[in-house]
């Protein structure tokens, strides 16, 4: 009886820690960048977002990115930047379930500590891989005091390596087979109705009209989705200090 007594009693206890640390995590503010620490310029903050932005739509990943003047302003009791960057990242939900790509560049101002976080679908080589761009293109303007600089060569870094080069053609081909498309239903529709056959011209001009509301949803959205999809880190990465 004891023991069971006991084991609730720590159940509660860590279910209570759980919830509570969970709570003061920050929330995000924005799907690319949350500059909490406000360290990053008007001009890096500008390109940063477009570049993230235009990385999800061409190629779905996620790369949000975090300023904080310090883990310890949150009291998460995370006892090393590695759990606070691993439990924000699924306490935001960065990314989405599948492939789960996200990635989270977290900076710590005061702490003096860099992480790059990886989605559970990175496999274990990316670990290095990352810490060559925090030591190669991160911490180098980090030492200087230059943090927006420094993140946005981050930035860049992170997104040479989880990234292929996708030509033009590759990733519009799906646009130009349904531009094709569309016009030739619309062109038949059109044709069909001058030739009084109005219930043909009908049909191909509705499907012209479908044809074009996935053309424009795929123009306007690309792979990019609304808020963060439910990614989970397991605590691939790596982590810098300055």
């Amino acid at each position: 009886m004891k023991n069971k007594l006991f084991f609730l009693i720590i159940f509660t206890f860590s279910l209570f820690t759980l919830v509570y640390s969970s709570s003061n995590y920050p929330d995000y503010k924005d799907d690319y960048i949350n500059d909490f620490a406000k360290v990053i310029s008007k001009t890096d903050y500008d390109a940063i977002h477009n570049m993230l932005k235009d990385l999800e739509y061409k190629t779905g990943i996620e790369l949000v990115v975090v300023t904080i003047n310090s883990r310890y302003d949150y009291d998460t009791n995370d006892p090393t930047i590695e759990n606070f960057a691993k439990n924000l990242f699924n306490y935001w939900g960065v990314g989405h379930k599948k492939p789960n790509n996200g990635v989270m560049l977290l900076v710590a101002i005061e702490n003096r500590e860099v992480r790059i976080q990886l989605g559970g679908g990175y496999p274990k080589m990316y670990d290095n891989i990352m810490k060559k761009v925090i030591d190669n293109n991160i911490i180098p303007y980090f030492k200087n005091n230059e943090y927006s600089r420094g993140i946005y060569e981050g930035c860049r870094g992170i997104i040479e390596k989880v990234t292929k080069k996708v030509s033009w053609f590759a990733f519009y081909k799906w646009h130009i087979i349904l531009g094709i498309l569309f016009l030739a239903f619309l062109l038949s529709g059109i044709n069909f109705l001058k030739q009084g056959k109005k219930g043909w011209g009908f049909v191909f001009l509705s499907i012209a009209g479908i044809i074009l509301i996935f053309l424009l949803k795929m123009l306007f959205s690309g792979k990019s989705r609304s808020g963060f999809g439910g990614g989970s880190s397991f605590g691939g990465g790596a982590t810098g200090r300055w």
